[in-house]
């Protein structure tokens, strides 16, 4: 048969793939679902193929578009149901204050990896005692620090984020982060209306 494939010279039954006659081994039985079954193995491979760089390139340009675009809410009205603190967190002075305590505090430390939960520890506690000052009655705190290694060989990024459900109109967070050579810390601090 033109184009296909001889298993045996002997072989009288036939396999119809893509309209061409193919001989196939004698004492099989050739099914039509087979030859079905064979194509469309192979167009699922290649549509899984497509599947996998469509969404590949999709969350990176959703991750990428997320950092660049700012959320703009147009006639913001606050729910009836939502906290009224008379006055709100300042994330702005926290943030700074955070930022010239990082420096000030890490800037001759090297990462010790059995140090580091101590250490951690100990960064949260007077972050906290710091913010604390600065926030109005009833807010409650959340002080999350990462700590970690940073190697000169080591070239691979570190995200650090998070996700809360509450209320923005009264609730609010702020965060930082600081490098030296050996280490780096991000801070994430988190101020709740508590009714």
């Amino acid at each position: 048969s033109p184009g296909g494939l001889v298993a045996g010279d002997n072989s009288t039954s036939k396999l119809w793939l893509a309209k061409e006659p193919v001989k196939v081994l004698e004492g099989k039985n050739p099914t039509p679902a087979a030859a079905v079954s064979l194509r469309s193995l192979l167009a699922t491979q290649r549509l899984a193929k497509e599947f996998k760089i469509r969404t590949n390139m999709k969350s990176k340009a959703r991750c990428q578009s997320y950092h660049c675009m700012p959320v703009a809410i147009e006639n913001e009205q606050i729910p009836d149901s939502s906290a009224k603190p008379r006055e709100k967190f300042s994330y702005a002075q926290a943030q700074e204050l955070i930022k010239e305590y990082l420096p000030a505090r890490l800037a001759h430390v090297t990462y010790e990896a059995g140090k580091c939960a101590s250490l951690t520890t100990a960064l949260s506690d007077e972050i906290r005692h710091m913010v604390k000052k600065l926030i109005p009655p009833r807010y409650k705190l959340i002080v999350n620090v990462v700590t970690g290694s940073k190697n000169k060989e080591d070239t691979t990024d570190i995200i650090v984020t998070s996700q809360c459900l509450w209320d923005p109109h009264s609730d609010n967070f702020t965060s930082s982060r600081y490098a030296n050579q050996t280490l780096f810390c991000v801070v994430l601090v988190y101020a709740v209306y508590f009714e």
